[in-house]
């Protein structure tokens, strides 16, 4: 019912993975009044948070597994990203390789494979002497776009969630990756919510940029401090 809370939900919903302060960003909040809504939320159990990173990350519950969200986490690094970027279009490459054509010592790109491996983003596979990298299945799930999709099973955890609470939700229209509500309130007028899921994209990094994964958190920021200018 409360209105910052909705948008608040409705935020992590089509960003999932995001930081608190990416979040404080996009909604030009008060910190202490979006601390105190997402702390609501969680009690609530429509999200979860982790620690990932040494930072908190926030994303819905059902919507995507623990595992991807972490996933996604690791490519806001724009370095993991690079490599990661490099191994789906090199599929078979090598750690020398990756270095010398990517420009990064050898240690940090052993370090940020074995990130990238432990989230099932890219596969380490053994041939003779040479240890080869190939996309895991995280990674092939993010490349198709099955990780951006709303799932049934989400969809219907957050219907159950709205009666709970004595509101009569309407899916008014939905597709693979939205979903429009129309909830009926006790005493209020009826509500009008859209959860839509933007397609994370890899794209050329460049000296300008840290990372080449962005989701659609970076947009809504923009057009919020757009908006109030």
């Amino acid at each position: 019912m409360h209105p910052l809370r909705r948008e608040l939900y409705q935020l992590v919903c089509e960003t999932p993975g995001s930081y608190f302060y990416e979040l404080v960003s996009a909604l030009a909040a008060p910190q202490g009044t979006l601390s105190w809504h997402l702390r609501m939320l969680e009690k609530d159990g429509l999200i979860k948070s982790a620690k990932f990173g040494g930072k908190r990350l926030y994303f819905p519950k059902m919507l995507r597994s623990e595992s991807a969200e972490k996933a996604y986490a690791i490519l806001k690094n724009g370095t993991a990203a690079k490599v990661f970027d490099y191994i789906i279009n090199n599929p078979g490459c090598y750690q020398t390789e990756i270095a010398g054509n990517l420009g990064i010592h050898h240690d940090t790109v052993r370090h940020h494979i074995s990130r990238l491996a432990e989230a099932q983003l890219i596969e380490i596979i053994r041939d003779g002497r040479t240890v080869r990298y190939y996309p895991g299945e995280l990674g092939k799930e993010l490349i198709n776009g099955s990780l951006n999709v709303l799932s049934e099973r989400y969809i219907q955890f957050l219907l159950e969630k709205l009666e709970e609470g004595c509101l009569t939700p309407e899916i008014v229209e939905r597709d693979l990756k939205s979903i429009s509500l129309r909830i009926e309130c006790p005493s209020h007028e009826d509500i009008y919510m859209k959860i839509e899921l933007g397609p994370w994209e890899t794209r050329t990094s460049s000296p300008d940029t840290e990372g080449i994964v962005v989701s659609d958190i970076e947009k809504k920021a923009k057009e919020k401090k757009k908006g109030v200018e």
